[in-house]
């Protein structure tokens, strides 16, 4: 399960670009045909590390404060850090930490049984609403994607579970939007059915741009640029950057049209108005971790969700050897909190990232040409 920080190699054969990655540096070599650029490993490695590491603190810092600031935003211009001695199991990390897994056991393209009974075996605490519903009917018997029909898993039409467990899957395909966009939409087809599901391949296209733009407002138009006809997210994102437009120094001038627009699903859960507040921090951000993490947490709902998914963002563009302090040096423990599997008690956030990218960049990982390796350097 554990993969050695010094010492690995990555054999990377994307469009012939072979990438070695030694304990003393790397070598590069150039692709024969003309016009693939070279891929830097060791940068794309520090750039998913700044990823993963800002997600764990975007998460823990937002749990105290979901669900708190429903009918107006909270006050004040920030959201106190909660730096923990260790990042614990929750929802937000712990599904793609297990899906990490998953495709590490049983390779890019697992089964729909295989995930079943993973989920079965590791996942089996701290998890809420549609995934605990579809986590349920595996026991009844059912395999995914029915665990997250409507008729089977009716929060799923309506409820985010699917977006905040997803963004993986543009890290793992850099440069290589659509299928970082079916990935999380298989994925993601095991709780949802709805919005989430149109939200989690939203996501994932804009994590896997990072690796060729660092502009989160040219990032979010690239991914609505591909958005199907029949998208759910698409006019969200239209009415979010209009009224930014309208409203460029007052996210919460937006945040109150956001909410008497999308604040109709039945719970503060709800897919849209979360999917809406989370793009509305990225744009109000500009590129700077605390203040969209401190708009995306100010602004209520799932708090924690619209935290982590905008933080591991801009933590992808930033990179671990830039992200500002506390962020930086907060703790490394990730602790496994659901042993009901074979799964390691205690893993750690580079390590982590170390996983992800060794699949990301393996002879099935190709990366599209012009993608870079990560951070804003």
């Amino acid at each position: 399960m554990f993969h050695s920080p010094k010492g690995v190699l990555l054999v990377f054969t994307a469009l012939c670009v072979s990438i070695v990655l030694v304990a003393c540096g790397q070598e590069e070599n150039r692709a024969n045909s003309a016009g693939v650029a070279e891929f830097d490993a060791v940068a794309y490695l520090n750039a998913v590390h700044g990823s993963w590491q800002a997600t764990m603190v975007a998460n823990h810092s937002g749990l105290p404060v979901e669900g708190i600031w429903l009918d107006e935003p909270g006050p004040g211009d920030s959201i106190d850090l909660v730096l923990l001695d260790q990042w614990s199991t929750d929802d937000d990390t712990h599904v793609e930490w297990l899906d990490l897994h998953i495709l590490e056991t049983h390779g890019p393209e697992p089964t729909f049984e295989q995930i079943r009974d993973e989920w079965v075996d590791h996942l089996n605490g701290d998890i809420w609403v549609a995934t605990r519903r579809a986590r349920d009917l595996m026991d009844e018997g059912v395999v995914p994607p029915a665990t997250g029909s409507p008729e089977l898993n009716p929060e799923g039409a309506w409820a985010m579970d699917a977006q905040l467990e997803t963004e993986l899957f543009g890290l793992l395909f850099p440069g290589n939007p659509e299928e970082a966009r079916r990935q999380a939409r298989r994925f993601g087809s095991v709780t949802s059915s709805g919005p989430a599901l149109d939200a989690s391949a939203f996501y994932a296209h804009m994590y896997s741009m990072a690796t060729i733009d660092d502009d989160p407002m040219a990032l979010i138009r690239n991914a609505r640029a591909s958005e199907p006809e029949d998208s759910i997210v698409a006019p969200i994102v239209d009415d979010v950057l209009a009224w930014v437009g309208e409203n460029p120094n007052d996210w919460r001038a937006t945040r109150a049209l956001i909410g008497e627009k999308f604040d109709t699903d039945p719970e503060w859960w709800a897919s849209r108005v979360n999917f809406a507040v989370t793009i509305m921090a990225l744009s109000y951000g500009e590129g700077d971790l605390d203040r969209t993490v401190n708009i995306a947490g100010l602004a209520g709902w799932d708090a924690d969700n619209n935290m982590t998914t905008s933080a591991g963002l801009i933590g992808l563009i930033i990179g671990f050897d830039d992200l500002p302090e506390p962020w930086a040096s907060s703790t490394d423990v990730y602790f496994n909190e659901d042993l009901s599997g074979d799964l390691p008690q205690f893993d750690s956030v580079e390590n982590i990232a170390e996983r992800t990218v060794a699949l990301a960049l393996g002879p099935e990982r190709p990366v599209a040409e012009g993608a870079k390796s990560g951070g804003s350097n």
